[in-house]
């Protein structure tokens, strides 16, 4: 069992009294503490021996350990030994000094808890307001309050969903985990039904020091900018210039993991993490008559969208600015991200705009399938002599559909991306051989060419030819799978077109179309194959999907389309030579 007492003191501080109780074990284990220095102090450490309902206090064993990891700088670990044999009580203290930082209350554990209860004390000059998310996966869940003369007591009481440790789980930062978890803000009773707004001034207030461009920063951006009079094109100049020139560093812990270094050491530097990449632009911007704001996200790996105002809500910052009274989102920390376009990671995600006028939800849009294209055409003949397929094929993909391979281009460069998408596009060609392959990177999106050489997928008898064409390429690009498990992130919606044209090496009987339909939502398939004439067949597919995400509502619809292809390219088309 694992209680937590959290008393809010009058001066925005909160402590928190936790109690773990440990059962008997033959051999001794050690329980990590995992606390912030910054803003957290760790106190009152105690061990007890519980022989009914007596403590006995026991020799306390610690071992001091630190983080030693680059991006996090202010978490330590005090580990506490548990003797073996013993039923044991462990008792500790946490006092913190900023209340926003009561952010959540883990409803999961990654030890055999069996309960798990929360209480916290709100004095009268302060509300709580809370937020539950994924509460049906648990199987326990209460909560109830009481109100006194001085304060309102609320009790949470849940049997907590049990989950595998993983180390950043530790420091808060749960990414790509569907686990329950209580979203807190105590709230100042000035502040009475506005949380967000409360939580908005909070960060206005809190950035605000750290912004403020020396004149080196503005002689540098004048430079950028001489003589560039369009908004969009000055927007456009600066937000390339901070993604190609500033070194992007993961995150950081305690309110470094919220509050940006000053833009003039972001400046210096030349690198920073989200939060201090997107005030440099917001400021950089600002300066050259751009207006802009800073906002919260959430991205589709966190835990909860930012849908609620609480530190546990975002994992992400982004700026803002406005050209023409229209919102255009800006990620520095995206180098495939265009200027107007949604931020691909935050597509269907809702941010938090932080203002003077109180801020405001706003709802990231997706991108539609018809702006993701990816076109193949495959022209194709059976050679007479040995019944190889062999050709050329051409790949167009428009939008961010190119935007996986892109960021592999980014990352590996020009050589290893040869090497990787040479063998990206066998996967995707049905694994067969590919030569003489080339790509052209525009703005538009990247193109492919090359020949392809598919054996050992047609052959006939004195009636027939079969041909199979399960070479064709699968309907998801990035994922090997035939089937897919829910939770995978496919990363942006999309329109898929093929024409495969191949003439054959004797002449047929030609026949009706033979055409496939399905559909679903957000989904359809439509694949034909016909007779163009005696000679030439062409296969041709159309595949739109409408999805991010597979999720428990999609994923059983999706996969029985890509059943459906699966089955369609697998039953061999079956040619009928001409008597002639």
């Amino acid at each position: 069992m694992r209680s937590e007492q959290i008393s809010i003191q009058k001066d925005s501080t909160f402590i928190r009294k936790i109690a773990i109780s440990f059962e008997e074990n033959d051999a001794p284990r050690v329980y990590p503490i995992f606390y912030d220095t910054e803003l957290e102090l760790l106190s009152d450490i105690k061990l007890f021996e519980q022989k009914g309902k007596r403590l006995k206090k026991l020799y306390l064993e610690t071992i001091d350990e630190e983080v030693n990891l680059d991006y996090i700088t202010s978490k330590k670990i005090k580990s506490v030994v548990i003797p073996a044999e013993k039923k044991v009580q462990l008792t500790y203290l946490v006092s913190c000094n900023e209340l926003m930082y009561l952010s959540s209350l883990p409803l999961f554990s990654y030890n055999q808890i069996d309960t798990l209860e929360y209480q916290i004390k709100v004095p009268n000059e302060f509300g709580i307001t809370h937020n539950t998310i994924y509460k049906d996966s648990l199987s326990f869940y209460s909560i109830d309050s009481t109100k006194t003369e001085n304060d309102v007591l609320l009790k949470l009481k849940v049997a907590p969903k049990k989950v595998e440790p993983d180390p950043l789980q530790f420091f808060g930062i749960y990414k790509n985990m569907k686990v329950p978890l209580m979203r807190t803000l105590i709230i100042p009773n000035s502040f009475e039904g506005l949380p967000a707004k409360y939580m908005n001034d909070w960060y206005l207030k809190s950035v605000l020091p750290q912004k403020g461009l020396n004149t080196t920063v503005k002689e540098k951006l004048d430079a950028l900018t001489l003589n560039v009079t369009d908004a969009s094109e000055i927007v456009n100049i600066i937000y390339d210039y901070v993604r190609r020139n500033f070194k992007y560093v993961a995150i950081e812990i305690g309110m470094g993991a919220f509050i940006p270094s000053h833009v003039n050491s972001v400046y210096l530097n030349k690198q920073g993490d989200c939060k201090d990449l997107s005030n440099f632009l917001s400021e950089a911007l600002r300066y050259k008559g751009i207006e802009c704001d800073l906002a919260l996200a959430a991205t589709f790996d966190h835990i909860s969208d930012c849908d609620f105002p609480s530190l546990s809500s975002a994992n992400h910052v982004i700026c803002v600015a406005y050209i023409n009274d229209e919102k255009i989102l800006l990620d520095p920390t995206d180098p495939i991200h265009l200027q107007g376009t949604p931020v691909q990671s935050l597509q269907d995600r809702t941010i938090l705009i932080v203002n003077s006028e109180g801020g405001s939800f706003y709802k990231v849009n997706r991108f539609k399938p018809e702006q993701n294209i990816i076109n193949y055409q495959l022209d194709l003949k059976i050679n007479s002599d040995n019944d190889i397929v062999e050709g050329a094929f051409q790949i167009d993909y428009k939008g961010i559909s190119s935007n996986y391979l892109r960021r592999i281009l980014d990352i590996e460069g020009q050589m290893d991306f040869n090497v990787f998408s040479h063998r990206f596009l066998e996967e995707v060609l049905g694994n067969q051989q590919i030569s003489n392959l080339d790509y052209t990177d525009s703005s538009k999106g990247l193109n492919f060419k090359g020949d392809i050489s598919i054996k050992g997928k047609t052959f006939s008898d004195e009636s027939n030819r079969y041909l199979f064409i399960d070479f064709l390429p699968r309907l998801i690009d990035p994922e090997s799978r035939e089937t897919l498990i829910e939770g995978t992130y496919i990363g942006n919606t999309f329109k898929k077109i093929l024409t495969a044209k191949i003439s054959l090496n004797e002449p047929i009987e030609t026949f009706e179309t033979i055409e496939h339909y399905h559909k679903g939502d957000g989904l359809s398939l439509r694949v034909m194959i016909s007779a163009i004439s005696d000679s030439v067949i062409e296969c041709q597919y159309s595949f739109v999907f409408d999805h991010i995400l597979t999720e428990k509502e999609n994923i059983d619809t999706i996969n029985k389309i890509l059943n459906s292809f699966k089955n369609i390219i697998n039953e061999p088309i079956v040619l009928k030579k001409h008597n002639g």
